[in-house]
């Protein structure tokens, strides 16, 4: 672990997290990046308001209904280029509120072979066609240095 923190980052690295709905607690381990315990500044890791400007989406929460269709045209809008990250057990899972009237359950990548969500036999939310999940980030919610070192991978 103390490599990973000796690590030096040569360009930045703008990430614009988008919030899906449900608890915040995994939003606040994200502004616990940036305090000076873990100073993500000194990876070169900054938010952005735009998430035409980033380079690492981060996904926060369970998906509610009143998000789904914003969300999915924000995807859409997105460049390829764009790295998804699904940040808690929420966003991965829907837990804990995957049986709640209140939650659509995670965002997920279309099955090989199908081009359009209404083809799929699978239920669920599907992302853009051409988009998918670069990294799970797991915990209810994950550790300041796992938020980290997810950002860094996904952009190595």
């Amino acid at each position: 672990m103390k490599s990973f923190f000796r690590l030096k980052r040569t360009a930045s690295i703008i990430v614009f997290p988008l919030h899906l709905g449900g608890s915040n607690a995994t939003s606040l381990e994200l502004q616990a990046i940036f305090t000076p315990p873990y100073n993500a500044a000194r990876y070169g890791i900054t938010l952005t308001a735009s998430p035409r400007q980033a380079d690492v989406v981060l996904l926060l929460g369970s998906l509610t209904p009143k998000m789904a269709g914003p969300v999915l045209d924000l995807l859409a809008s997105l460049p390829d280029e764009v790295k998804l990250l699904q940040v808690g057990s929420d966003s991965t899972s829907a837990a804990p509120f995957s049986r709640s009237y209140a939650a659509f359950g995670p965002l997920q990548a279309l099955p090989a072979g199908i081009d359009a969500p209404e083809d799929s036999p699978a239920k669920g939310i599907f992302l853009p066609p051409g988009k998918s999940i670069t990294a799970f980030i797991a915990g209810s919610p994950p550790d300041p240095e796992v938020i980290i070192e997810a950002i860094l991978d996904a952009c190595r």
